[in-house]
């Protein structure tokens, strides 16, 4: 997951590809790779847009810090597993990167961070100690188990709008600007889901003096004054059918309102339970959907396929989940190239959903429809004739 984040946060700050100046071969803290595993790593990396990958480092350190971030070689410098399986990733490379060098990808999701939110919801951590990144890594772990391709982008990007879905977690503080461009996005036709949070503070961290959340309750459909630390609670009814294990609710949890939003989920509570927790709303030709708790995965998973489909955006890499993990995109020759990655000690397998392509690992051509089967680690690059 971790290399598909950074993957797609690099490519999508430079808007081209990037280069991995420093992969783990072997290493801290005494990481030692399975067959196979070097190989899907960094099949991964190009898979996310990487045009090269490069090791940290060609052999290991004899003493120092650093003595065990081990390198390709061992301390003794003599040929090893992980080596070997090196020299099949670059024999890899020699004779794939025509076809796979410059990936472009189409992505309609993206998910917006915000350094400035960052540093003020950290100032103010949630009572548990839950930071900024716990929350964006949540939505984004689960974006990436359902296979959905994601940018990433920041209040100074210039293309916001060309996309149909904005996942928004966190947005502690913001500028009134910003707030008013992702309103005007919705009310055009996009779709945002928000978690609890946003739109609270201005740029300068001060709490704006109406109604929570601020200027985006107009696109929400909902206000709140209050919050409260839950303990115990979770969602009424178990609206999404997660069971009771998944059905609680963590952290932080806003007493919302609807003024004109469909309730999603109230609280299970005593006296909280007249509240909403989480809630969806038509603003203009678009949707907003907001989260006001911590949720389990399990429920931002549904969350998540809710909105997808409403957005028309849950398609055929849809119907398989991690640890079977697709990425897409079109190549340097203008065609569509699918990779498919096995992230497990057990063998998978699955139906290619897409048209008459080849396997450009072993030339055989994979027709629609076909059962393929990968190995423990394994992966399969197939490009569309």
């Amino acid at each position: 997951m971790e290399i598909s984040l950074f993957g797609d946060l690099g490519r999508s700050m430079k808007r081209k590809n990037y280069l991995v100046l420093e992969t783990q071969a072997q290493g801290f803290a005494y990481w030692t790779p399975y067959p196979g595993q070097l190989r899907l790593q960094a099949f991964s990396h190009l898979a996310s847009g990487a045009n090269m990958v490069e090791y940290w480092h060609w052999h290991s350190i004899h003493n120092g810090c650093e003595t065990y971030w081990k390198g390709l070689l061992n301390h003794d410098f003599e040929p090893n597993p992980a080596y070997e399986e090196a020299k099949i990733i670059g024999k890899d490379f020699d004779k794939l990167s025509s076809n796979l060098i410059n990936l472009k990808k189409k992505n309609k999701v993206a998910l917006l961070f915000s350094n400035e939110a960052l540093t003020a919801f950290n100032w103010f951590k949630l009572p548990d100690g839950k930071k900024y990144n716990d929350i964006l890594m949540q939505m984004y772990k689960i974006l990436y188990e359902m296979n959905i391709g994601c940018d990433l982008v920041d209040p100074t990007s210039s293309n916001i709008e060309d996309y149909s879905l904005l996942v928004v977690p966190a947005l502690y503080a913001s500028s009134e600007s910003l707030l008013e461009r992702l309103n005007s996005f919705v009310e055009k036709g996009g779709h945002i889901l928000y978690t609890f949070k946003s739109g609270f503070c201005n740029e300068n961290v001060q709490v704006r003096s109406s109604h929570q959340p601020g200027i985006i309750g107009k696109a929400c459909g909902i206000y709140y004054s209050q919050f409260s630390l839950p303990e115990n609670v979770s969602l009424k009814g178990d609206p999404f059918q997660v069971g009771k294990e998944n059905n609680n609710i963590s952290s932080w949890m806003e007493l919302i309102t609807p003024t004109t939003a469909k309730v999603l989920a109230y609280y299970d509570h005593q006296f909280w339970g007249k509240y909403a927790a989480i809630t969806q709303n038509s603003y203009g030709c678009g949707i907003a959907t907001y989260i006001g708790c911590i949720t389990s995965d399990a429920v931002l998973g549904k969350v998540l396929k809710n909105v997808l489909e409403t957005a028309g955006l849950y398609g055929k890499d849809q119907e398989f989940h991690f640890p079977l993990i697709t990425k897409s995109g079109i190549n340097g020759k203008d065609k569509n190239v699918h990779y498919y990655f096995n992230y497990s000690k057990d063998s998978a397998s699955f139906s290619y959903l897409y048209k008459l392509g080849r396997d450009l690992v072993t030339e055989e051509e994979i027709n629609t429809n076909e059962i393929i089967k990968l190995d423990a680690w394994g992966f399969i690059i197939i490009e569309e004739n």
